[in-house]
């Protein structure tokens, strides 16, 4: 007798596969934290490497900067662009400062309108109408000047910027 002993049914056949990496955050998640990230450091790169914005200079500041420029150029071969930028320089701090019209007022015009301005003193007014004269004469009648009367021009002109009340005006002469 033969009998048929039943064998067991084998289990079923599974792949074998590796653990499964499950990512603990969504990717909205991640994708949000990147873009804050670079949002930040380029705030930070920002911060760090713009000008910092400098106080705005006074007329004076701007004038007497412009005039030790222009000190740094004197020489006798250019003695009408020299004239020019000082007097520029000189027009357009009193233009600012004061608020005189001495940018586009011809010389005699404009010491004209001087004459009974209360903020230039006497001594001021006879610096001025010597500084315009000399100016005047590198300008319109392109005279040659020596080194030493270009730097004497320029001297006037940074003590007629420099000069802050009419008590200090005796200091010009």
């Amino acid at each position: 007798m033969t009998s048929a002993i039943a064998s067991p049914t084998p289990a079923p056949i599974h792949d074998i596969v590796g653990p499964l990496w499950i990512f603990p955050y969504p990717l909205w998640v991640i994708v949000t934290v990147a873009l804050a990230g670079l949002a930040l450091l380029g705030l930070v790169f920002w911060l760090t490497r713009r000008k910092r914005a400098l106080a705005p200079q006074t007329p004076r500041q701007r004038a007497l900067a412009a005039l030790e420029e222009l000190r740094g150029g004197v020489s006798e071969s250019d003695s009408y662009g020299f004239g020019v930028k000082v007097s520029d320089c000189l027009r357009t701090y009193i233009h600012d400062q004061h608020g005189l019209d001495a940018i586009t007022r011809t010389s005699l015009e404009f010491l004209e309108a001087l004459r009974d301005h209360p903020a230039f003193s006497s001594g001021e007014k006879a610096a001025l109408s010597e500084f315009l004269e000399s100016v005047d004469l590198l300008k319109y009648a392109r005279l040659p000047a020596a080194a030493d009367d270009l730097r004497s021009l320029l001297s006037i002109g940074e003590r007629l910027v420099k000069v802050e009340s009419p008590d200090r005006a005796g200091a010009l002469k």
